[in-house]
């Protein structure tokens, strides 16, 4: 009597929850189904045509889909989540896990920053990598424009090693960014040795995303067939002009590497701008060089496509292409590039600026978000001018499937949920089935859209009603709860 007393209040105090009618997608690629789902903890306990429980809360999802968590396999919010932790962008897209330490810059010690998220408490789960251009700052200090030695390199790979071992999912580098663009190429093959010994992969911000991103990949095999580890293309882009076309052949690199024992990834967010600094428009660091400029300007389509998202010395600035600024200020484009750069440099490095590009075909785009071995991302952060922060992936639902056909809602789903969780080790997550953790997400799949705009980057999408994190629900009914159920995913399994 005493225990099915202690098992009445223990069922009381954690009641569950059945969502019923929907659609399930269950995030594995099959063909939906209309089905129940039950909750209990932070874990789905039931799938099938269940009965409602006594106490149970019901949630209908008649005329909606239910899938499980989507995750962000490139992502920013390291950047201000600890001071947001509600992350109200991201859970308004489904987004339920967001994977950070990217593009080379990390928070390091990892352990010390996985303590602070569990500590704080975040309404997303967080997983991160460990940044090649961290390790080398903290290496090599300020005199970081050159090769290091075999010393130096000694200690990267040490430092590498033991992030992975505290749970890192892998090594991350940003290799058109400072200070991770001196690092040669048999530099990063010995910290990808490190990662892939401890089980973890190599993931790229390459070095050239447009006229020479076909080497720049090149670059990346090697890293990864002389590291023996798994790797994976930062936001995969073609952006320029002068290698349009090329994403088949991108592919076929790709799957060719896999027959040689090198299982090679991407991801992909749905837009054809990107968001940086308007340094990235030249290959160096000569920017005194007009000529690299006019060539930069015109490989991206003009100045009219290079639109300044922040601008600190000039806030009139901010929202305007370099085409109008031009126009506006009677300065030749390339003298506005130059003025840009000059004004946030040295002394002026906090001033800051960030430019919206748009340098990327439309064709090439489909062909990326379409492949089976590409999964999304929103490389957002808070501050730009990019819609990619608050829109990616219910613009993957709303235009790439929805109205352009591009793939279907169960492949976008499994591209959303399952590839990723296996490809970065996230056990029972990313499926819908019984043991795994209530990581679901439901919207409606004839409005689900994104409204962002460069204008207005922080506008929220429509057609995701409700989304639990962990079995809580942190989006209920269009609400947003701010609760914080987030938990810290270290990597446990050998990544391949």
């Amino acid at each position: 009597m005493g225990l099915l007393l202690l098992s009445l209040i223990l069922f009381q105090s954690n009641p569950s929850i059945l969502i019923t009618g929907g659609e399930v997608i269950d995030g594995t690629g099959l063909r939906r189904h209309v089905a129940d789902v039950r909750i209990q903890g932070d874990t789905i306990v039931a799938v099938g045509h269940l009965n409602r429980k006594p106490g149970e809360r019901v949630i209908s999802a008649k005329g909606m889909v239910v899938s499980p968590g989507f995750i962000d396999a490139h992502s920013h919010v390291d950047g201000w989540l600890l001071s947001d932790p509600v992350a109200e962008s991201q859970i308004r897209q489904g987004i339920t896990t967001s994977v950070i330490g990217q593009d080379g810059g990390s928070h390091y010690p990892i352990r010390e920053m996985f303590a602070q998220y569990a500590a704080k408490h975040v309404a997303l789960n967080i997983a991160s990598y460990v940044g090649h251009g961290t390790i080398r700052g903290i290496v090599l200090g300020k005199d970081y424009k050159r090769e290091s030695t075999q010393a130096e390199v000694s200690k990267m790979v040490h430092l590498v090693g033991q992030e992975v071992a505290d749970g890192a999912l892998g090594l991350s580098s940003g290799l058109e960014y400072e200070p991770g663009r001196f690092g040669n190429t048999a530099e990063l093959v010995s910290m990808a040795k490190a990662a892939g010994k401890h089980g973890g992969i190599y993931i790229s911000h390459m070095r050239n995303e447009d006229n020479y991103v076909l080497q720049a990949i090149d670059e990346l095999f090697t890293i990864a067939k002389e590291g023996h580890l798994g790797a994976q293309i930062s936001h995969i882009k073609i952006g320029s002009a002068r290698v349009w076309g090329k994403a088949s052949q991108i592919l076929a690199k790709m799957d060719d590497a896999e027959k040689h024992g090198i299982y090679i990834t991407a991801d992909v967010y749905p837009y054809t701008y990107w968001q940086s600094t308007i340094r990235v428009l030249i290959p160096t660091q000569d920017y005194a060089d007009k000529k690299l400029w006019e060539q930069g300007l015109k490989d991206v389509g003009g100045p009219d496509h290079v639109l300044l998202g922040n601008y600190g010395p000039d806030p009139e600035w901010k929202g305007k292409t370099i085409g109008e600024i031009s126009k506006l200020t009677g300065k030749d484009p390339v003298s506005i590039c130059q003025e840009i750069v000059a004004a946030t440099s040295g002394a002026h490095s906090k001033e800051g600026e960030t430019v919206v590009v748009t340098a990327m075909s439309e064709a090439d785009l489909e062909k990326f978000i379409a492949s089976p071995r590409i999964m999304f991302c929103t490389d957002g952060q808070r501050g730009g001018a990019h819609p990619r922060y608050a829109g990616s992936f219910p613009r993957i639902l709303g235009v790439y499937v929805r109205q352009r056909h591009v793939l279907t809602l169960e492949q976008a789903i499994r591209k959303m949920t399952s590839f990723p969780a296996h490809r970065l080790g996230f056990r029972h997550r990313g499926e819908l089935k019984p043991g795994y953790k209530a990581d679901i997400v439901i919207f409606n799949p004839n409005t689900v859209l994104d409204k962002a705009t460069t204008k207005d980057p922080e506008t929220p999408p429509v057609g995701i009603s409700t989304v639990f994190v962990n079995g809580v629900p942190v989006l209920d009914n269009g609400v947003a709860t701010r609760k914080t159920p987030g938990q810290v995913i270290k990597r446990t399994v050998r990544l391949r």
